[in-house]
């Protein structure tokens, strides 16, 4: 029965509702279908909420009278007492979700109570009724709320993006439908059916529902009893862990909740087996007793206060760990490799390529390397000073190409006079010049950063040259990011990417930039990324964000031959650099050693 609540009521509850975007209203009207007993709720909005954002449910609807008094402050049906704050089982409490809209919006309700005749239509304008009648109608309710703040131009002004407003919106979304597995949802964005939830389903055809069939593969089950909380979920295997990890999800007794604390007792629970800064994906519901939460913290009811948080915060992080302990996730033995050396050296000191590891192989098995070396010998005394760093030889090609065209004038130096450069590892060499410094250089971060400034620099001016795909990748997204990316291709092509829609949530790459191509580049997980950095309002800041990430999902470590002349111009490169001492994802690329330390060392 809907009524206004008593003044000693609702002056215990937290401060007024405040519908701040079209996302607010979203929430607030899904809830109530939610609460109301729907088996079927409809989302339909247009011009990303601006214009009409329309919720269409099955649920036990309202008579004339209760159509009436539920866009007054206050009027609720879900609780009767002060000890119902204390047991709450429902998302919406405070009664005063439908007179925020209704000051705010013009809103049209239709509804029609189970076992009657007929229904009842409310017309509301900034909280003034403008009409009220009866209608035909199915059983359930059908609120339209049309031009949103119509009547503040303050806060429509400061409204985000298109993309960004929809992607609010579509997370609301998810968030009450990953909480109702048993009710169909559907979402229609201006006049085309964006997405489809049947009901009836376990959790993880929802979310294969709502994020592609892709993750399925990538999560494990987590559950656990206690005394204090019951858990269970999904949790993301460590290779599905991404930087930007739109997929995080904690649930308390069915309520969306965000828990700075929680979420670190996750991402505790995988320890090393995930890098800083990378998050997997986790689907968690947390069922406690309703005592020992409290829900009244603030108007936007995504803030829990749960009085065994830290007991919580321990039972959850083990129950993570045992998940990943039964899964077993630890790299497979490949026995066809076993007892096969990593590295094949030559004489000089650098590394084979797999087709001479493989011909060796083939050959017979390996033979200790030779070495014939004068021991009087000291590279310090001699005075042959190489003039020019030798590129590879006519027809060679290079393991390590390096794009002399796109460096910015100002940034070259002169070239550094080396004497001789040995490599220690396959990923370190050492050098020595006519100082007698030395310098230890990481090749693999050495080249990420002079990709990272060519690719920087070219981008910065619009010359950032597409290489076309021989086998275009197909990549599906949610479709929050679908819709984004769809959005800005615009963005997305100055990056290098040739990107058109393919199917449903789904877009194919034909292009990459030029200097990226090939199986070192990881296409699929790199324009996940990118689009997350897409709404970044400052262009220098997006564009940096975004070399970075393209940076980072290349793998420049790869095992191939590296001669002396190369790692000579990789090293000269690095010089000419604006950073020569630090990769841009972290790390040195060089460490220099004076001649000074090194006799001091040597006393």
């Amino acid at each position: 029965m809907l009524k206004v609540l008593p003044e000693n009521i609702y002056s215990l509850i937290a401060a007024g509702e405040v519908i701040q975007r079209p996302a607010s209203v979203v929430k607030e009207l899904m809830e109530n279908s939610a609460d109301a007993g729907a088996s079927s709720i409809t989302l339909i909005i247009n011009d990303y909420g601006r214009t009409l954002i329309q919720v269409i449910d099955n649920g036990c609807g309202m008579d004339a009278n209760e159509a009436q008094i539920c866009f007054l402050s206050h009027a609720t049906s879900k609780i009767d007492s002060v000890d119902d704050l204390q047991n709450l089982s429902t998302f919406g409490f405070r009664g005063e979700a439908l007179a925020s809209i209704a000051a705010c919006a013009d809103v049209i309700l239709k509804t029609k109570k189970e076992g009657q005749q007929t229904g009842t239509q409310v017309h509301i304008t900034g909280s003034q009724i403008v009409e009220q009648s009866e209608i035909s109608c199915p059983q359930g309710c059908n609120i339209a709320v049309r031009n949103l703040f119509y009547n503040i131009p303050a806060r429509r002004k400061f409204l985000k993006s298109d993309s960004s407003e929809y992607r609010a919106i579509v997370s609301e979304f998810i968030r009450v439908a990953l909480t109702r597995l048993d009710i169909e949802f559907r979402l229609v964005s201006n006049s085309k059916e964006a997405m489809v939830l049947p009901g009836g389903h376990n959790l993880k055809q929802r979310i294969s529902d709502i994020c592609g069939g892709s993750i399925i593969k990538q999560l494990i089950d987590i559950k656990v009893d206690t005394t204090v909380v019951k858990i269970h979920g999904v949790i993301g295997t460590p290779q599905s862990a991404k930087k930007s990890q739109p997929n995080t999800f904690l649930f308390a007794n069915a309520r969306f909740f965000r828990s700075p604390i929680l979420h670190k007792a996750v991402v505790k629970g995988f320890g090393s087996l995930i890098p800083d800064g990378f998050t997997p994906p986790y689907f968690l519901f947390l069922e406690v007793a309703p005592q020992e939460m409290d829900v009244n913290i603030s108007p936007s009811k995504t803030e829990i206060k749960l009085e065994n948080e830290q007991i919580i915060f321990q039972i959850l992080e083990a129950a993570v760990k045992e998940a990943i302990g039964m899964n077993a996730f630890a790299p497979a033995i490949d026995f066809d490799t076993e007892d096969v050396p990593t590295e094949i050296t030559t004489r000089d000191g650098f590394t084979l390529t797999k087709e001479q590891k493989d011909r060796a192989i083939r050959g017979g098995g390996f033979k200790a390397p030779k070495f014939s070396n004068n021991p009087l010998f000291n590279p310090f005394d001699s005075h042959t000073i190489p003039s020019k760093i030798n590129a590879p030889e006519s027809g060679e090609k290079s393991a390590y190409p390096i794009d002399n065209n796109n460096f910015a004038e100002n940034s070259l130096l002169e070239e550094p006079q080396m004497l001789s450069v040995a490599q220690i590892d396959k990923h370190n060499v050492v050098v020595t010049d006519l100082s007698g410094d030395i310098m230890i250089v990481n090749i693999p971060r050495a080249r990420q950063r002079i990709f990272y400034d060519n690719y920087l620099n070219s981008i910065k001016k619009r010359e950032c040259a597409i290489q076309q795909e021989l086998f275009p990748k197909t990549i599906s997204l949610d479709h929050a990011t679908f819709t984004t990316l769809i959005a800005n291709l615009d963005k997305v092509e100055r990056l290098g990417f040739e990107v058109r829609e393919f199917g449903k949530d789904c877009v194919v790459v034909s292009g990459v930039p030029a200097d990226f191509r090939g199986g070192l580049f990881s296409v699929e997980e790199c324009i996940e990324e990118i689009a997350h950095l897409i709404e970044e309002k400052n262009e220098e800041e997006f564009l940096h964000k975004a070399a970075m990430e393209v940076v980072r999902h290349t793998n420049f470590s790869y095992s191939e031959r590296i001669t002396e002349s190369e790692a000579k111009a990789v090293i000269n490169r690095l010089l000419c650099c604006s950073d020569s001492a630090t990769a841009p994802t972290g790390g040195y690329c060089i460490v220099k050693i004076g001649a000074q330390e090194i006799a001091k060392r040597l006393m």
